[in-house]
């Protein structure tokens, strides 16, 4: 079967829901399909790859989550990529030269090939191998919401809390809602410093000494969603982007020389938090426990190929 017509089959399948399993069982596994093939471009060789869907999956996982992470941390991240790329399959998503997905993290996934990463990885031979059995091991699974693939968003760390959609986005999506998460706070971006020289900030925002930030808004996790710098209102994914801060969960400290960011997390915060799954993990949870946490209510399916 053709990848078109295997998507569209999968689409009735999610729409009548002909086999959810709930995340406290075992999936069923249903041999019906062979497995899709998909492509993916490749934006530093502007070329297009093409493989099976599992593999593509692997080598996902590799680029999005440190292999050293625990194994069922490893599984969770494995079912949060393939339920995000199915969602980008079923909303027809355009990437360049056709190709189903792109590394390009602004867009989609981050992914990397098998030789790419044992040339980063050349002492370690066997982590691939754990990659590859974390992703077998969850072999066709993804999260569901109203027989629909989840937006499975997940970031580093996010500083002891998720964020709501409800304050990102200004909608308000179930299964990305604020959850606390105590798991991440060996992680070393769970909190940091960063110094900006007023200079820079004024120069690029072009405004004038003296200095003055202030945070106007602050979502229900704590993270900044607006903020005011001389008078000026920007939104804090706007400043984020301007001095490539970690996060958006700032406090500030002004001097007359620079500014002093003290920062919670690393990355938006929706959805699962990387390290925080590593740290359940490491507490003996498994992955449907930890998808569990930091998505809440939602259904485990099995597609079946």
């Amino acid at each position: 079967m053709n990848k078109i017509k295997f998507i569209s089959a999968i689409l009735i399948l999610l729409i009548v829901a002909a086999v959810i399993i709930k995340t406290s069982k075992e999936p069923v596994n249903e041999e019906i399909y062979l497995e899709p093939s998909v492509s993916v471009y490749l934006s530093q060789k502007d070329t297009k790859d093409n493989l099976k869907i599992e593999q593509y999956i692997t080598g996902t996982v590799a680029a999005e989550m440190p292999a050293s992470f625990a194994t069922e941390a490893l599984k969770a991240q494995a079912v949060c990529a393939r339920t995000y790329a199915f969602k980008k399959l079923l909303d027809h998503t355009k990437y360049p030269l056709g190709a189903d997905f792109s590394d390009d993290i602004s867009c989609c996934q981050a992914f990397i090939t098998q030789d790419e990463f044992e040339e980063r990885h050349p002492l370690s031979p066997a982590l691939y191998k754990k990659i590859e059995k974390a992703v077998n091991d969850t072999r066709g699974q993804i999260m569901l919401y109203n027989g629909q693939p989840l937006d499975a968003l997940y970031s580093s760390c996010c500083g002891g809390q998720t964020d709501s959609s409800l304050y990102a986005w200004g909608k308000d999506v179930p299964y990305l809602r604020t959850v606390k998460c105590p798991y991440c706070k060996s992680a070393k971006p769970y909190k940091s410093m960063q110094y900006i020289p007023s200079e820079q900030i004024c120069r690029q925002l072009n405004v004038a000494k003296p200095l003055s930030i202030k945070i106007i808004k602050r979502s229900i996790s704590g993270r900044t969603t607006a903020l005011e710098v001389n008078g000026k209102v920007m939104s804090a994914a706007a400043f984020r982007s301007a001095f490539n801060l970690p996060s958006t969960w700032w406090e500030f400290k002004i001097t007359p020389q620079k500014v002093i960011v003290y920062s919670r997390g690393y990355g938006h915060g929706l959805g699962l938090c990387q390290y925080g799954a590593n740290g359940m993990a490491q507490s003996g949870y498994n992955y449907q426990q930890i998808l569990k946490h930091y998505y809440g209510d939602f259904s485990l399916y099995k597609l079946p190929y």
